[in-house]
């Protein structure tokens, strides 16, 4: 099983739901290898959606996490129903690879009139 988790969101350092993350290793920052499109069409947290090839690389933060943290992640999103998850690839500041689980929107939304965000700052 996977145990690395790339946010982008509120689960970052300083935002509002990091402490769901308490116990959890912090890698760095990190940026996915594809691009995708990352909204916020509620100011107070982003919609990463699914769909690889619009948007941006998205930005975010790279953690190791236990089993334990990854379900109350999943409560906190909803998975599977608000949002999904999925590995994908992530790379690091210093240029390695990473397959880290990663959330997705899980709602049908028209992402196309939305800007696109490289980085989710709260």
């Amino acid at each position: 099983m996977c145990s690395k988790l790339f946010v982008y969101g509120t689960l970052k350092r300083g935002l509002c739901n990091h402490h769901y993350l308490q116990g959890a290793k912090f890698f760095g920052e990190a940026t996915t290898t594809k691009a995708y499109p990352l909204i916020a069409p509620r100011i107070w947290y982003p919609y990463l959606i699914d769909a690889p090839g619009y948007g941006k690389k998205v930005k975010g933060e790279l953690y190791k996490i236990t089993p334990r943290i990854l379900q109350q992640i999943d409560l906190l999103e909803e998975y599977p129903y608000y949002y999904n998850r999925k590995i994908i690839d992530i790379v690091d500041t210093q240029g390695r690879l990473h397959r880290a689980w990663c959330y997705f929107y899980n709602e049908d939304i028209v992402f196309t009139q939305w800007e696109y965000l490289e980085e989710f700052r709260g």
